[in-house]
């Protein structure tokens, strides 16, 4: 198809009003990515003078129940940090505890075998990301244990599997699942 003289006219301005269009668009990206950096780098500071303080402590209490685990409160200092644990649920329940973004960022069962799938694949999560477990917490029971945290996301999880004849329920895709963060 040839294009007369007056339709080429028409696609050049169309282009170079849709580039400056896509320039203003990327800006207006820029603007708002530095901004929020800016405010995140507001309250990393805020953090870590409320940290220096010693407002922020280094012990967190975790209350675990069918299907949650509660952390209070759920940012603490760095360094030795102790967790008590609780099982106030009616089953046994245990707390796995490892340095990742989210939970989302957990590597998952895809094949069943000792696990479950959807269950959270321990053994395909770096040694260095994993700080420890509290072991079996049965039901009614409590147990401490202090963990050295350095600053950064962690992820809390029961990742225990009850089978009942062919059925498997395992804790963490049922909600057994919280986060901490340590300054």
């Amino acid at each position: 198809m040839k294009l007369n003289r007056s339709d080429r006219e028409v696609a050049g301005v169309a282009s170079i009003a849709f580039a400056v269009l896509a320039m203003v668009l990327a800006f207006s990206a820029l603007l708002i990515a530095t901004q929020s950096e800016s405010r995140s780098d507001a309250a990393n500071a805020r953090i870590a003078k409320l940290a220096s303080t010693g407002v922020i402590g280094s012990t967190a209490k975790v209350t675990l129940e069918e299907f949650s685990i509660v952390v209070h409160p759920g940012l603490v200092q760095s360094g030795k940090v102790t967790l008590q644990v609780a099982n106030v649920g009616s089953i046994t329940h245990e707390l796995v505890i490892v340095r990742a973004a989210s939970a989302s960022a957990l590597p998952i069962v895809k094949k069943a075998g000792e696990r479950s799938v959807g269950a959270v694949d321990e053994e395909a999560i770096p040694e260095s990301a994993k700080m420890g477990e509290s072991g079996d917490v049965t039901a009614g029971a409590s147990v401490t244990k202090t963990f050295d945290l350095p600053p950064g996301n962690y992820v809390m999880f029961c990742n225990i599997d009850n089978k009942n004849g062919p059925t498997v329920l395992n804790h963490f895709m049922h909600g057994m699942v919280a986060t901490l963060v340590v300054v």
